[in-house]
């Protein structure tokens, strides 16, 4: 669904009441939602968000997104044409951003300077004046809100390795249908293959082939969505090896199949809006309202958990560390938890393999997990008793060595055929290392 923007201008904005919009995207524009009043949840591609008055988050173009509102919503609702940002940025309609107001901005601390720039553009007395406000805007996404920032936070990225991020980041958006782009972007940009994921993984923190397999995800979905092409003409044009790769990939990032994801999400494709006007002077109360409101002291960063951030754990730049200590260094924090929150157990599966256990990195940041409400839960899978039994033994070794032995360990598997190879391998660990596995079956 395209925005048509008023010409000569580059930003439209709406204050709307929203009880459920239509399974759409933008491929003109970004958009940002902020919420007035009540609650929103906001579904775009593989991750979902409530957000409460004053959240607001930033939805990437051609994102396929739906907007739930509650009973007494109230939603301001800004288009960004980034196409004609490029004086701002020359990659602007390029980037990835990532920002929602509970997470990176907040563990900035800079929730409330974006709340303030969204709510100037909001607030513009006509169209037209909102381009000087909106260009401010832009121009924080750009430097320090887009993927290149996201999970990198130990240190700021320099304007020149942004500027080479983004560069390199285009061409793979440009031509992601290619098999091996690896060795595209470092032929097209004179680099060896070796320096692109050393840079890559150096600067955002994010291993080239991760970035890339995202990229792909999110176009499947687009071509899921709006064409009845084949599993199989989906898996070519978006530059995967095969059908069952593509699968694989796709699962990761939106927890079911692409035939599922395809019958169950096209229907919203088709419904009807359910948005209604604001009256002006609501508008303006709310707005009013809003521009004493700031993040609360007690407020704690909420991170988004993707494949992409657990694949990254115990890296150099792990970020989960960090949140810990901007939690445990605010004053009355552990007041802010209510009581019944803390008692309850949240597992969080997490799959480990020869890749992750390569090094031992990837288990020294589970701790941080429990300091983040929630504990970690490594999931193993069956691949033959032989190659199991060797990841298991080093998963042992390695957790005595971070002295995480409570960590629950789960053990999948999909056939029936593999039970008694699991049993024994279960039976095996608990012997010899003195380690309880779950044995899980999968269908």
């Amino acid at each position: 669904m395209r925005i048509d923007f008023v010409p000569g201008t580059r930003v439209s904005t709406d204050v709307v009441a929203i009880r459920r919009t239509r399974l759409h995207a933008h491929p003109n524009a970004l958009e940002i939602v902020y919420v007035l009043r009540g609650g929103l949840r906001t579904r775009v591609s593989s991750e979902s968000f409530d957000l409460d008055a004053g959240d607001y988050v930033v939805l990437n173009r051609a994102d396929p997104h739906v907007l739930e509102g509650s009973a007494e919503n109230v939603t301001a609702v800004l288009h960004l044409n980034v196409e004609a940002f490029r004086d701002v940025d020359p990659y602007a309609d390029r980037m990835m951003f990532a920002c929602e107001s509970f997470d990176l901005p907040r563990y900035r601390r800079q929730e409330a300077l974006l709340r303030g720039l969204v709510l100037d553009v909001v607030d513009a007395p006509a169209i037209g004046d909102a381009d000087g406000p909106a260009t401010e805007l832009v121009r924080t996404l750009c430097n320090g809100y887009s993927l290149a920032d996201y999970y990198q936070r130990d240190r700021p990225v320099t304007g020149a390795a942004r500027e080479r991020f983004h560069s390199l980041m285009a061409y793979v958006h440009a031509n992601v249908g290619s098999r091996d782009l690896l060795e595209e972007v470092a032929r097209e940009h004179h680099y060896s293959k070796s320096y692109v994921s050393h840079f890559v993984k150096e600067t955002a923190a994010i291993s080239f082939s991760s970035a890339v397999n995202a990229t792909r995800a999110m176009h499947a979905e687009i071509l899921l969505l709006t064409t009845d092409y084949t599993m199989r003409d989906i898996s070519a044009q978006c530059g995967f090896s095969d059908v069952k790769y593509f699968t694989r990939c796709f699962v990761d990032w939106f927890k079911q199949t692409p035939a599922d994801y395809r019958a169950a999400n096209r229907p919203a494709v088709q419904r009807d809006d359910d948005v209604a006007p604001v009256p002006t002077e609501l508008t303006a109360e709310l707005i009013h309202e809003h521009r004493r409101r700031v993040a609360s002291p007690t407020d704690a960063p909420r991170l988004s958990i993707t494949p992409i951030l657990l694949k990254n754990v115990g890296s150099r730049a792990d970020l989960l560390p960090k949140v810990a200590e901007f939690t445990a260094g605010r004053p009355h924090s552990e007041e802010a938890v209510p009581a019944d929150a803390r008692r309850r157990n949240h597992l969080l599966p997490m799959r480990f393999g020869p890749a992750e256990l390569e090094n031992g990195a990837a288990l020294s940041g589970l701790a941080s997990f429990e300091q983040a409400g929630v504990t970690p839960c490594i999931v193993v899978e069956y691949a033959g008793r032989e190659a199991t039994a060797s990841v298991i033994d080093a998963l042992a070794g390695q957790l005595q060595d971070v002295e995480l032995a409570t960590v629950p360990v789960w053990l999948t598997y999909r056939g029936l055929h593999a039970r008694d190879a699991v049993d024994d391998l279960v039976d095996d660990a608990h012997a010899r290392h003195h380690l309880d596995i779950q044995p899980v079956f999968t269908r």
